[in-house]
């Protein structure tokens, strides 16, 4: 079945500027119904002035008439070639005022005179398909529209640029030279007994294996926190001071403070930035045994949403101490969920001394919050002060690249046990085909629908 003419609004809506993008093989038949004036030899990648026009219906022979009858815009339009387009179709870009009604109408003319409306991320997976990009590359578009940093837009634009993509290349290009050799002992036997031969490949296994991990781990030692950011937990009893700590960590004055216990009733959200990375805080109402039904709904809601957080600050009044509130909460909280004791008012004089591996903190006068900070972003989030680092902003990627590297570990264990030499080239086998999934080359159509689906219309 042919592929169809799509189309869809590929900037924003409102700005002076709006931009409407149509690939296919029937972008030039469809454009001159639009377009006036159409040029007789119209040049790749060149801005041309006319007027957006409603197509005129289809006269009874089938052709359509040379006119609209009603122009929509003034516009600049331009026509590019497939061989040099970002889908590897032809595309016609149409730049008009970027008012919502108008953008509105082009697209409904272009609809209009044949065009279909693109889905999500549609010509991107067409520019994928055509083998313009691959399919790290693909996702980089994605995440890059999506950054919440100037960090997080640093590492998109390296794995557009293609470095995850020439990296994933060149680890597979080892994985396949290393199965060569196992194959090569295959067809000779008499060298599986070389044990120097053997250590080698092990010695090469183990090294490659390593590199694998250690990209595919960049995801949860700081790719995870630019791609989603970090979702912070403050939990404590009440009046603890976990209200005061997220206004303070978040830099302005977000949730109301009051000496009186319960003032959070409910759990509040405030997003902040640290060293580039997004942060979510997530104050939640005070533990006490005295709680009102309106504070124990709260709580509840408290509970189901702190338990999608990466890290449980539990807030302890320096002045009282870890007592039974505090123990109680650690008990409960998910085996998935780490905490970390953020030791509170510090600057009282009857505070006591922090315990060993909390963080001494006073929310009235900012003493320690750098190294609250810090202590987390080290934590959560490790890597992403190291500007000359590749990370893994995708789970299906680190995913894949743990695969892989676990399938090099089994083919070295293979051979340190002395088993077939086929055993281990069948795990390099599968450490090849992870590989190839990464960059899109052996990948299903249910993965791709689920990578396009996070894109918007028009890219």
């Amino acid at each position: 079945m042919a592929t169809p003419t799509i189309c869809a609004i590929a900037s924003g809506i409102g700005g002076g500027i709006g931009i409407i993008r149509l690939s296919g093989r029937d972008v030039t038949s469809i454009a001159q119904r639009i377009l006036r004036p159409w040029p007789d030899s119209p040049e790749s990648h060149k801005l041309y002035y006319g007027q957006v026009v409603w197509p005129a219906p289809d006269r009874a022979d089938g052709a359509s008439t040379p006119t609209g009858t009603e122009a929509i815009d003034q516009v600049l339009f331009t026509l590019m070639r497939g061989t040099r387009s970002y889908t590897g179709e032809d595309v016609v870009e149409i730049h008009g005022h970027g008012g919502a009604i108008t953008l509105r109408r082009i697209l409904e003319a272009c609809l209009s005179a044949g065009a279909e409306a693109a889905g999500p991320g549609e010509f991107t997976r067409r520019a994928f398909l055509a083998g313009k990009i691959d399919l790290t590359r693909a996702e980089a578009v994605a995440s890059l529209l999506s950054a919440q940093s100037v960090q997080a837009a640093r590492q998109a634009q390296r794995q557009l640029s293609g470095e995850l993509g020439m990296r994933m290349t060149e680890l597979r290009r080892q994985v396949t030279s290393l199965l060569g050799d196992l194959e090569g002992l295959l067809d000779f036997p008499d060298l599986d007994e070389d044990p120097a031969i053997l250590r080698r490949c092990r010695e090469r296994l183990v090294e490659l294996a390593t590199q694998l991990a250690s990209l595919g781990q960049s995801f949860r030692r700081g790719g995870k926190a630019l791609a989603t950011g970090i979702e912070l937990a403050l939990l404590g009893r009440t009046n603890a001071g976990k209200s005061s700590l997220v206004n303070a960590l978040s830099g302005s004055e977000r949730v109301l403070v009051d000496a009186r216990p319960g003032t959070t009733r409910d759990f509040v959200e405030v997003s902040a930035e640290w060293d580039g990375v997004p942060v979510t805080l997530i104050d939640t109402a005070g533990e006490r045994s005295d709680k009102t039904e309106l504070e124990e709904q709260g709580l509840r809601l408290g509970q189901r949403r702190y338990r999608e957080a990466d890290l449980a600050l539990i807030v302890v009044d320096g002045k009282l101490g870890l007592g039974p509130d505090e123990q109680r909460l650690i008990a409960t909280l998910p085996e998935s969920l780490p905490h970390l004791l953020v030791w509170n008012k510090t600057d009282q004089r009857d505070c006591q001394p922090a315990p060993d591996g909390a963080v001494a903190v006073s929310a009235l006068n900012g003493w320690g919050l750098r190294e609250l900070r810090s202590r987390v972003l080290t934590e959560l989030a490790g890597s992403v002060t190291a500007q000359d680092e590749l990370l893994v902003t995708s789970a299906r990627q680190a995913e894949g690249l743990q695969k892989a590297a676990g399938a090099l570990q089994q083919a070295e264990q293979v051979l340190a046990r002395g088993e077939a030499t086929e055993m281990a080239a069948a795990e390099l086998r599968i450490a090849q085909s992870r590989l190839r999934e990464i960059t899109g080359e052996d990948v299903s159509e249910a993965v791709l629908d689920a990578i396009f689906a996070r894109f918007c219309v028009g890219k």
